[in-house]
């Protein structure tokens, strides 16, 4: 270095100066660097020699060969021309003119020709250094050289022309054969008729890639052709006839594609880059009818195609948008179906009903209900088949959807008369039709479009309870849509009439003639995508579409739910004002529930009264006209006959009714009308009920009597099968109380009454009889008061609200409509409160064994007084029997007592989480703590407890 800075280590000396590296070897063996570039149109080893191209010898415009002069046109001398008055013009020679000259014209060598030396004529261009500059030929004679200079594996090639060959890929991408690929039936796969086939400037391993490509679209073309052919022939389910056909517009519009695009591919990447995306769409068709082959059911092909379009949602935006298009045809035929049944839509045919197999979720069959009595009831209904319903459904709506359709039957088979019936109704005020909607611009939409449906649906309901000449224009109409658009019917018209229908004939021919074909959204979908520059193989879907969890719910929902107001509005006001939905549970309270006193009053005398005349037949004996009654308390056989049944229950049910509606007394008979078929019935028990109920003196003699109570068929959403039998477990329990209850102010009878004849009773025995009422009394007024009587005024509270909600609906209003099924979940409600109340439930079965074994214990003792007082033997062995009796007695009710504590103190810890106004959790409400003050509140059975 000349100059040497220590202490500045930025500085850089001698910038100027070459570095060391960039020196090159004096050797001679650098094989770039010693090229000349002058002589390379010499040939030489490893190269191939090219002239340089001249535009003045070797341009497009250069003259031909045969008219080129002998010498160079520089150095000849450009004669001065004459005029032509002082020339003298000789004949021309035909037989020297060049174009008449027999000799073929010299063919010039293949030379290199650019367009630059055309440009620019006057730079003289040296040959190309590099294969690939010197073009397509150069590059074919170094593949077929046995020297193999450029490594690759070509030599036995085929050379063909480009454009056959292009021509051949083009239609094996439409699924066809050609001179150079054909069709193997028995590998079902296209095959090439020459092996390494290749065009000129491409090598075979090159062209592998395209050549793949083009086979994968043709076969795949091929197998859903096959695919659809088939489908036709063998008439599968609705599901597969629409995949099917989405299949065969997508083969179609493809075809339509490639045939446009044919024209404009001019090389290997214009048809790569066609294919391409065609070929991602086939190659998915083909993965996807593999899976659908394995599904079962329609609505199983509905569930795959949705999770399939879900899983394409931010993966490809080609295949996301077609697979919604197809999501979109294959569940038409489901979606047309759910209208059907809701009753947006006129079924054409036959209509479903309940004598109908059933159809897709809807299933018809007769079904057996055996309740723990042990009877049997066969009734053929309309079910919910959840195995055939989508997956993607929400089961809320799929619920709301089935009773909404039943609830219509229903109405159709009651009231054919209504405006829901009639076909043309619902036409007229245009229903939204239940769609695939995946953006939130369509669904607000669709939520708007409903909402206007709604509102005008119930004012034409409102304008046709108030104008009663709506009926007839309502059927006018009916017949009119069902005639269809035009008839042929001629006789009995009128001329004008007759004259109209052919004028508008003639109007229609003159018109033009409208397209047959209607090009539909898939089609539209592939042309869009297809035409589109950017590349559409793998981009993502980028758009304001909610989560696809929520789009079936925002699909279906909002037209399910509003068709579910209107049609559960209407058919809760006919229960209300039709069939008189209350006189029904009035009732189911009064006899069921025992909360009739006229009937408890005589049902225990015609039961346990000993002073009635008997029903039982004896033979010689003749029957008195007087009040008969089976004598429970005073018979030895047991049970009694039907005829006895008859005889001593006759009347009780009708006499002792009252209606909550005037309308239903008579006026000749002045009693009341009982509504629906209620009688005492006979239940059916098993072999050990039937032995204990052969005992009169047992707990559950008579559990053998039953009420019937069968609903009109209207009503039956309300009083399904399960809850008749949860009144009929109440109504077997109360009966029981209400024997104990006559059977303690008997014992006052036993001792008191001046025909008794137990004149020296003991202290226990009357303790006992003391006690025994109290305890009766006690669990009767809480088993009434607190069991039944809160829960029931609860519930006609509810239904209260229920009716004027209906009555104080006006249009647009908005206000909430509870359907029959929310009725029927509230009446079941309110008696699982009132079971829980009465110690029923099955988790309670210890306690009510108790409770039972304290009432067995006091019929022994009010046998054993019977006994006593009317004619038994006061004996030691009776008196201390009365001793083990009570001490049994209070044994059990001791028990009983801590587990009602054990009770109470549980309740507290689940009332801790219960919130405060929720109705459903009124059923967890633990009372059993105003049973034990009413028990312990006289001090017969409280005790100190730690």
């Amino acid at each position: 270095m000349a100059y040497q800075y220590t202490a500045d280590v930025f500085l850089f000396p001698d910038f100027d100066q070459s570095s060391k590296l960039l020196t090159l070897s004096p050797r001679s063996n650098s094989e770039f660097f010693h090229l000349d570039f002058t002589e390379s149109d010499k040939p030489s080893q490893d190269h191939i020699g090219v002239k340089p191209a001249k535009a003045a010898t070797d341009g497009f415009f250069r003259l031909l060969d045969s008219l080129a002069p002998d010498e160079d046109p520089i150095q000849e001398e450009v004669p001065i021309p004459e005029p032509l008055h002082d020339v003298n013009l000789d004949d021309l020679d035909i037989s020297h003119e060049v174009w008449l000259q027999s000799e073929e014209p010299t063919k010039a060598k293949a030379e290199y020709k650019t367009w630059d030396n055309f440009l620019v004529p006057d730079i003289s261009e040296a040959a190309p250094s590099f294969i690939t500059e010197a073009g397509s030929r150069a590059y074919d004679a170094a593949l077929t050289q046995a020297e193999n200079p450029l490594g690759i594996e070509s030599t036995n090639s085929h050379l063909i022309q480009t454009t056959p060959y292009l021509t051949a890929l083009l239609a094996l991408g439409f699924g066809r054969g050609s001179v150079f690929f054909s069709w193997d039936e028995k590998k079902a796969s296209f095959a090439p008729e020459l092996d390494n086939m290749r065009i000129s400037g491409y090598s075979s391993e090159v062209l592998q890639g395209i050549q793949q490509l083009c086979l994968e679209c043709g076969n795949a073309t091929r197998y859903l052709s096959a695919y659809v052919q088939n489908t036709y022939k063998t008439y599968p389910g609705a599901a597969r006839v629409a995949v099917a056909k989405s299949v065969d517009v997508t083969l179609l519009a493809i075809q339509n594609i490639l045939g446009v695009k044919a024209k404009q591919t001019r090389s290997l990447l214009q048809l790569q880059s066609l294919l391409q995306p065609i070929q991602s769409v086939l190659a998915y068709f083909r993965a996807l009818i593999s899976k659908i082959s394995k599904a079962k059911t329609d609505e199983q092909i509905l569930s795959l195609i949705f999770k399939e379009a879900q899983t394409l949602e931010n993966s490809n935006v080609l295949l996301s948008e077609v697979m919604r298009e197809v999501l979109s045809r294959v569940s038409a035929p489901w979606s047309q179906f759910a209208e059907k049944w809701i009753g947006v839509r006129s079924e054409e045919g036959i209509p479903l009903t309940k004598e109908n197999p059933g159809n897709r979720f809807v299933k018809v069959e007769n079904i057996t209900l055996v309740d723990d009595f042990g009877f049997e009831s066969d009734e053929r209904d309309f079910f919910l088949d959840d195995s055939r319903m989508p997956e993607f459904i929400p089961s809320e709506v799929a619920l709301v959807m089935f009773e909404t359709g039943k609830i219509l039957r229903l109405l159709r088979t009651h009231h054919p008369e209504h405006p829901l019936c009639q076909v043309g109704f619902i036409a007229q005020n245009n229903p939204p039709s239940l769609q695939w909607q995946f953006d939130w611009k369509s669904i607000a939409h669709l939520q708007n479009d409903v909402k206007d449906y709604e509102n005008r649906l119930l004012t034409s309901l409102q304008d046709w309870s108030t104008n009663p000449n709506t009926a007839s224009r309502l059927i006018n109409m009916t017949e009119k849509l069902s005639d269809g658009r035009y008839t042929l019917e001629f006789f009995g018209q009128e001329e004008a009439q007759l004259e109209g229908r052919l004028l508008a004939s003639i109007a229609a021919l003159d018109g033009p003639i409208t397209s047959a074909f209607e090009e539909d959204n898939l089609s539209k979908v592939l042309k869009t995508r297809f035409s589109m520059e950017e590349s559409i193989v793998g981009g993502a879907v980028i758009d304001s579409s909610p989560h696809w969890s929520l789009i079936p719910f925002h699909s279906f929902g909002p037209l399910i739910a509003a068709q579910a107001r209107i049609i559960n509005r209407e058919y809760m006001k006919l229960l209300f004002s039709t069939h008189h939905l209350r006189d029904h549970l009035s009732l189911q309270k009064q006899f069921h529930l025992l909360g009739n006193g006229v009937f408890c009053s005589r049902v225990s005398h015609a039961l346990f009264d000993p002073n009635l005349d008997t029903a039982e037949r004896k033979s010689g004996v003749a029957m008195t006209g007087g009040v008969m009654g089976l004598r429970l308390t005073g018979r030895d056989n047991w049970p009694p006959a039907s005829s006895e049944l008859r005889l001593a229950l006759m009347g009780v049910l009708a006499e002792s009714y009252q209606s909550s509606s005037p309308k239903t007394i008579s006026t000749t008979e002045k009693t009341h009308d009982i509504p629906g078929d209620i009688s005492f019935a006979v239940r059916d028990l098993s072999n050990e009920e039937i032995d204990k109920c052969l005992d009169p003196g047992s707990l559950e003699a008579l559990d053998f009597l039953r009420l019937s109570y069968k609903s009109p068929a209207p009503l039956s959403p309300i009083f399904p099968p399960i809850i008749l039998l949860k009144y009929d477990k109440i109504f077997r329990l109360l009966l029981r109380v209400l024997r104990m209850l006559y059977v303690t102010e008997q014992l006052f009878q036993s001792t008191l009454s001046r025909k008794s004849n137990w004149h020296d009773i003991d202290n226990t025995s009357l303790r006992f009889r003391f006690e025994a009422q109290y305890f009766v009394t006690s669990i009767t007024a809480y088993f009434f008061d607190t069991g039944i009587e809160v829960a029931w005024k609860r519930f006609m509270a509810w239904l209260d609200g229920v009716e004027d909600d209906l009555a104080k609906w006006e249009p647009g209003q908005g206000s909430q409509v509870l359907s029959p099924d929310e009725v029927r979940e509230e009446h079941e409600r309110t008696l699982d409160h009132i079971m829980n109340t009465l110690l029923l439930r099955k988790r309670q079965q210890p306690v009510m064994k108790l409770l039972e074994d304290i009432f067995s214990a006091i019929l022994k003792f009010s046998k054993l007084a019977h006994t006593k007082a009317f004619g038994g033997r006061g004996s030691e062995v009776e008196d201390s029997s009365s001793k083990k009796l009570y001490e049994s007695f209070k044994k059990k009710v001791d028990v009983f007592m801590t587990v009602c504590h054990a009770l109470v103190e549980k309740g507290k810890s689940t009332r801790n989480d219960v919130t405060a106004g929720d109705k459903k959790d009124d059923i967890k409400e633990n009372t059993i703590d105003r049973l034990l003050l009413k028990l312990e509140m006289s001090g017969y059975y409280g005790h100190s407890r730690s």
